[in-house]
C-alpha cells in the first residue's frame, strides 16, 4: 500500500506502456525472444533538473549479434529516442559506437516519471522494461505541503537546513524531522529525500545527532507534551498516550498526494500541537558500512506510521531503547522498543526554554 501511494498512477502508467509494447510486438508475436532480462538502474528519487545517465544491461543476442536500444520518458518526451542501432553504433550524426546509454535531464515539476527502455534485434521480439523516477524537493514549500509551518515562524539553521520549533511544557520542539545526512539514511537511500521526510537514525546516532543546545527528548517529555496539548490526558512514561494522534498529525501532502488517511477512530486531523508530524514510517537499517551508510536498509510504513526515538534506554536490555509511534488508523500514541543499532526512526530535537 505504501508504495502504491508514494508513486501515484504507477499502475496506470505501467498499463499504458505495456499496451504500447504489445502493440509494437503484435506483428512479431510468434518471434523468439532475446536471451536474458532487460534492466537498467535509475535513482528512485531525484532533485529538480537533475540529469540521469541510464545504461541497459541483461539481454544478449542468441547468435552473438548486436542489439539496438530506444528510450522514452513519460510525461516529457513525445517520441522515442533511439540511442543504439543493431550494429552497435549511434544513429546520430557521426555514428559513434554506443553502449545504449540514455541521458535525460528531468524537469522541476514535482511528480513521478516513467522511464521506458526497449531492446530490439531483427527477427526477435522487442524486450521491454521500465523504472519510475520521482522528482522531489525539500523544505516547507517543496514536496511536502500542508504542514502549516510558515517561513516567519521561530526557527534555527543547522548544517544548511532550517528547523522550525514550537514550545510545549517548557521545551522547544522541532516541528520538522531532523535531516542531517552525516549519519543515518534517507528514504530509499536517496539523497534527495533527506530534507523531504528527514533521516532515519539508529538510537546510537540519534542520541548525538541534535544541534548544540538541543537533545533527544525523554519519554516523560513526550508524555508532558501530550498533556500540554490535550487536557485530561492521563499517562505515564513507557505507556500508551490515549487520544493524541490526531493532534500530532497534520494534513500534509507529498507531491500532492495526501499522507495521513482519514480513519473514524482517529477523527479529524487537527495538528493542534503544531508539530506537523508526517507519516514517514521507519527503517530496518541492516548492516552499517565503514563509511556510515546502510546499503541494505529497508523502509516500512510510509503513509501509515510515524516513529520517533526517545532518549530512554530499556532497563536490563542494553541493546534496546524506547521509541514513540503513531499509526494512521489508531487514535493513541504507542510505545515500543527498538534495537539501538538496526532500528531506524525519525528524530525531533528539544531544548529547555
Amino acid at each position: 500500500m505504501n508504495f502504491r501511494k508514494l508513486i501515484p498512477l504507477i499502475f496506470t502508467a505501467a498499463a499504458i506502456f505495456a499496451a504500447i509494447s504489445c502493440k509494437k510486438d503484435d506483428e512479431s508475436e510468434a518471434l523468439p525472444s532475446l536471451e536474458g532480462a532487460l534492466t537498467f538502474y535509475a535513482q528512485q528519487f531525484i532533485e529538480p533538473h537533475q540529469t540521469l545517465k541510464m545504461t541497459p544491461k541483461g539481454i544478449s543476442h542468441p547468435d552473438g549479434k548486436g542489439i539496438g536500444y530506444y528510450w522514452k520518458v513519460t510525461p516529457g518526451m513525445s517520441a522515442y529516442d533511439t540511442v543504439r542501432l543493431e550494429n552497435g553504433m549511434s544513429p546520430k550524426p557521426g555514428g559513434k559506437e554506443s553502449d545504449g546509454s540514455f541521458t535525460y535531464k528531468f524537469p522541476d515539476t514535482l511528480k513521478t516519471y516513467t522511464v521506458s527502455c526497449y531492446g530490439f534485434a531483427k527477427g526477435y521480439s522487442t524486450a521491454y522494461t521500465s523504472k519510475y523516477v520521482t522528482v522531489v524537493e525539500g523544505g516547507i514549500d517543496g514536496s511536502i505541503t500542508g504542514t502549516e509551518i510558515k517561513e516567519s515562524d521561530p526557527s534555527i539553521e543547522f548544517k544548511g537546513t532550517r528547523y522550525y520549533y514550537k514550545n510545549h511544557a517548557g521545551l522547544d520542539w522541532f516541528r520538522n524531522n531532523l535531516a542531517d545526512p552525516s549519519a543515518g539514511t534517507p528514504y530509499a537511500n536517496a539523497e534527495a529525500m533527506s530534507n523531504v521526510l528527514g533521516i532515519y537514525y539508529s538510537y546510537n546516532e540519534a542520541i548525538n545527532a541534535c544541534p548544540e543546545g538541543w537533545r533527544l527528548p525523554t519519554d516523560a517529555e513526550w508524555v508532558a507534551l501530550a498533556a500540554s496539548v490535550k487536557s485530561g490526558i492521563s499517562a505515564s512514561e513507557h505507556e500508551i498516550i490515549p487520544g493524541i494522534a490526531a493532534d500530532l498529525m497534520c494534513n500534509a501532502e507529498f507531491n500532492s498526494q495526501k499522507m495521513w488517511e482519514y480513519w473514524p477512530k482517529v477523527g479529524e486531523i487537527t495538528n493542534k500541537a503544531e508539530l506537523a508530524v508526517l507519516s514517514a514510517g521507519y527503517a530496518n537499517l541492516g548492516a552499517k558500512n565503514a563509511d556510515g551508510s546502510y546499503p541494505t536498509a529497508a523502509y516500512f510504513g510510509i503513509y501509515d506510521y510515524a516513529a520517533f526515538w526517545t532518549a530512554d534506554k530499556v532497563e536490563g536490555e542494553e541493546d534496546m531503547a524506547y521509541y514513540r509511534y503513531i499509526i494512521d488508523d489508531q487514535p493513541d500514541m504507542f510505545i515500543n522498543k527498538g534495537n539501538i543499532n538496526t532500528f531506524g526512526a525519525s528524530v525531533r530535537c528539544v531544548r529547555e526554554n
